[in-house]
């Protein structure tokens, strides 16, 4: 009897271990284990276009939401997701003033009234200057994805928040705008880093709004959050199945440098595309690549 209660303890210690290990990996963003610290749930939109991200940051009672979606479907969805999480939504945080970050926040705000909205101080500028411009150009491509109207964020009232206790930084930094517009979020106990657009993650880089003095702090701003030493990084947007890596910072930096090389050795659009093309053959989004060219050689007409 002793034999077969130590094998029958044996079975349901393994048992145990596996349904642990499947339902950490196969629903990540909603673990049925306790949760003793915090989680991040890192949505991606479902429109194919724009591999934009939004991240949930979620302890035991409380949460975080960074980046509201493009397309009121995706933020629909967001917002699910965000509910299923059974935690209070303390506050909503946009990373910085571009529409695929910011036009679903009708939607977020009416499914959580309650939750304040936060953009830095030069990114509300921006907001408010671009903001209605940007949801007459949706309601032209895509009027069933559009919201009517928007609610106004607040300045960021400070450096750090909680969740559930642990510590949450938010710093400003330079990424794919001529001015330091966007917002990166450190956070210490994960070691995990939610970048906005200062990182892309295997997606082409918007480089339109950029010039040499702003790429060449975005390459400082990059190195400063590389010297974080970063477990996960999660960019503003991010090619579907690549990991959450440091990885992201190493390649948004080579893109910027690959790019000046090719700006400045290219005669012509499809020179410059090619040129970037060989150096990143599966990059995500050759949409914004072309336009990228597109707007490189305007420039010089």
């Amino acid at each position: 009897m002793k034999k077969i209660s130590r094998i029958v303890a044996m079975i349901l210690s393994v048992s145990v271990a596996f349904c642990a290990v499947r339902s950490a990996c196969g629903s990540a963003h909603l673990p049925s284990v306790p949760r003793d610290s915090l989680h991040l749930d890192v949505y991606i939109s479902q429109d194919g276009r724009w591999n934009v991200t939004s991240t949930i940051i979620y302890g035991r009672t409380e949460s975080i939401l960074v980046d509201a979606q493009y397309l009121k479907s995706d933020s629909v969805r967001l917002a699910d997701r965000v509910a299923g999480t059974n935690t209070k939504l303390k506050a909503i945080i946009i990373t910085h003033p571009h529409e695929d970050h910011y036009l679903g926040l009708e939607t977020l705000h009416q499914r959580f009234p309650d939750t304040p909205i936060y953009i830095n101080a030069p990114g509300l500028e921006v907001f408010k200057r671009w903001s209605g411009g940007q949801i007459d150009a949706i309601k032209k491509k895509h009027p069933t994805e559009a919201p009517e109207s928007l609610p106004t964020p607040e300045v960021l009232p400070a450096t750090t928040f909680t969740v559930d206790g642990e510590r949450i930084e938010v710093n400003q930094g330079q990424g794919d705008e001529p001015k330091a517009t966007n917002t990166y979020l450190w956070i210490p106990s994960l070691r995990a880093l939610i970048t906005g657009d200062i990182a892309f993650n295997d997606v082409h880089l918007w480089l339109g709004n950029s010039n040499e003095k702003s790429r060449a702090d975005w390459l400082k701003c990059l190195e400063v959050l590389a010297s974080l030493q970063p477990k996960l990084v999660i960019g503003g947007h991010k090619k579907t199945g690549v990991q959450d890596s440091a990885q992201a910072i190493r390649f948004t930096a080579d893109y910027i440098r690959d790019y000046e090389a090719a700006r400045q050795a290219a005669t012509n659009a499809d020179e410059f595309i090619a040129k970037m093309k060989s150096k990143h053959p599966d990059t995500a989004q050759d949409w914004i690549l072309k336009l990228t060219a597109k707007w490189v050689f305007s420039k010089r007409t």
